[in-house]
C-alpha cells in the first residue's frame, strides 16, 4: 500500500515538474507573439503623425510645424519620444513663423532601430545626416535637453556655421556620472547598467498585457501630463515597442562609453550665443548643488552665455512648463534675426 502511494506521489510530482516546464516554456513564446502581433495592430492604428526622412538606408520621424522663417531643430533626452515636445512645439509656432523640427532618434517614437553604438557623436552624426536629407539651408537654432543637450553640443562643435545659437535644456553634462555620484551613490555608472539592464530585461508582451488590463494605471496618467489629450493612446502605443526597448539601451550605455567626445571636442564655440535653461531641486535635492555646477560650466563654453532658471520644474521643464522653453526658443530666434 505504502509502495503505490510512493508511486502515485512520484508520479504525480513528475506530472508537476513536465508542466511547470512546459508552462515555462510556452510564456516567453506566448509574451513574444502577443508582442509582435501587438505592435502589428499598433502599428495601424497610429500611423507616424509628422514625416519619415530617409538618411540613407533607414528612416528618420520628425515633427515639423511653423513657416518659413529661422529653423529650430530639437533633439529630446535619452528614449525620449518627439510627442513630448509638442506642446513646446504649438507654442513657438503660433507665436512665430519659425520652422520647429522635433526629432524622434533611432528606435524612439516611429524612427527605424539605428545600429551600435548609439553615443552621442554617433546620434550627430546621424542629425547631420537627417539635416543634409531635409535640406535645411543656413544656420539653426539647435535645443538639446538632457542627453539631446549632449548630441547638440556635439553637432555644432563639428559644424560651427550650421548652428545659430545652442539652447541647453537642463542638458546632461560630461561629467555628470563623476560628480554626482560624490553626493548620491546612485547618480554613477551603475545607475546608468541598471537602466539599460532593467530595460533589456522586461518582458514586454507580458507588460502590455498588465496594460490592458489595467494594472499599470500610473502609465496614462502619466502619458496625459507628457503630451496633449489626442496623443495619449499613440503616445502609449510607442513607449511599449521593442524598438525603443532597445534604443533605451543603447543610448543608456552611450552615456556610460561616450563621453570622450564632448569632453574633448564640444567645450570652446567662441562667441556662439548659448542660452543655458536650468531645472529645479524637485527630485534631486541630494546632488542639485553639484547639477548647478554642471549647469554653470556650460556657461564657459561661449563668451555669449545667458541662464534661465526655472526652480518650479523637473527635469522635464518641456512638461511641466513648455512656455518657458518656447520663450526660450523665441528670444534665439529674435536674435538670430537681429545678427542676421
Amino acid at each position: 500500500m505504502q509502495v503505490a502511494l510512493s508511486k502515485s506521489l512520484v508520479g504525480k510530482d513528475l506530472a508537476v515538474r513536465r508542466t511547470t516546464r512546459a508552462v515555462l516554456f510556452m510564456l516567453p513564446a506566448a509574451s513574444a507573439l502577443f508582442q509582435w502581433l501587438a505592435e502589428r495592430r499598433d502599428s495601424r492604428r497610429f500611423p507616424p503623425p509628422g514625416e519619415l526622412v530617409d538618411i540613407g538606408g533607414r528612416r528618420m520621424h520628425v515633427l515639423r510645424s511653423g513657416g518659413r522663417g529661422p529653423v529650430v531643430v530639437v533633439q529630446p533626452g535619452l528614449g525620449t519620444p518627439a510627442l513630448e515636445w509638442v506642446r513646446v512645439q504649438d507654442a513657438v509656432a503660433a507665436r512665430s513663423d519659425a520652422s520647429v523640427i522635433v526629432v524622434d532618434r533611432g528606435g524612439i517614437g516611429w524612427s527605424d532601430p539605428a545600429a551600435w553604438p548609439r553615443t552621442p557623436a554617433a546620434m550627430a552624426g546621424e542629425l547631420d545626416s537627417l539635416i543634409t536629407a531635409l535640406r535645411i539651408e543656413g544656420p539653426v537654432i539647435m535645443v538639446g535637453h538632457s542627453l539631446g543637450g549632449l548630441v547638440a553640443r556635439v553637432f555644432a562643435a563639428r559644424h560651427p556655421d550650421r548652428v545659430a545659437e545652442l539652447i541647453l535644456v537642463d542638458a546632461s553634462h560630461e561629467d555628470n556620472t563623476r560628480v554626482l555620484s560624490r553626493l548620491d551613490p546612485k547618480m554613477g555608472v551603475r545607475d546608468l547598467w541598471t537602466l539599460a539592464v532593467s530595460h533589456r530585461a522586461r518582458v514586454l508582451g507580458l507588460y502590455r498585457a498588465r496594460v490592458a488590463l489595467g494594472l499599470v494605471p500610473g502609465l496614462r496618467k502619466r502619458a496625459s501630463q507628457e503630451v496633449p489629450a489626442d496623443l495619449v493612446d499613440a503616445h502609449i502605443a510607442r513607449s511599449l515597442t521593442t524598438a525603443l526597448r532597445r534604443a533605451v539601451v543603447q543610448e543608456a550605455l552611450g552615456m556610460i562609453f561616450g563621453m570622450t567626445t564632448p569632453r574633448t571636442l564640444a567645450r570652446h564655440f567662441g562667441d556662439l550665443p548659448i542660452t543655458v535653461v536650468t531645472a529645479g531641486p524637485d527630485g534631486r535635492e541630494q546632488w542639485f548643488p553639484a547639477w548647478e555646477q554642471l549647469q554653470a560650466d556650460f556657461l564657459t563654453m561661449s563668451s555669449n552665455t545667458r541662464q534661465v532658471r526655472a526652480s518650479h520644474t523637473t527635469h522635464n521643464i518641456n512638461v511641466d512648463d513648455p512656455d518657458l522653453v518656447a520663450a526660450a526658443i523665441l528670444a534665439a530666434i529674435a536674435r538670430s534675426r537681429t545678427s542676421g
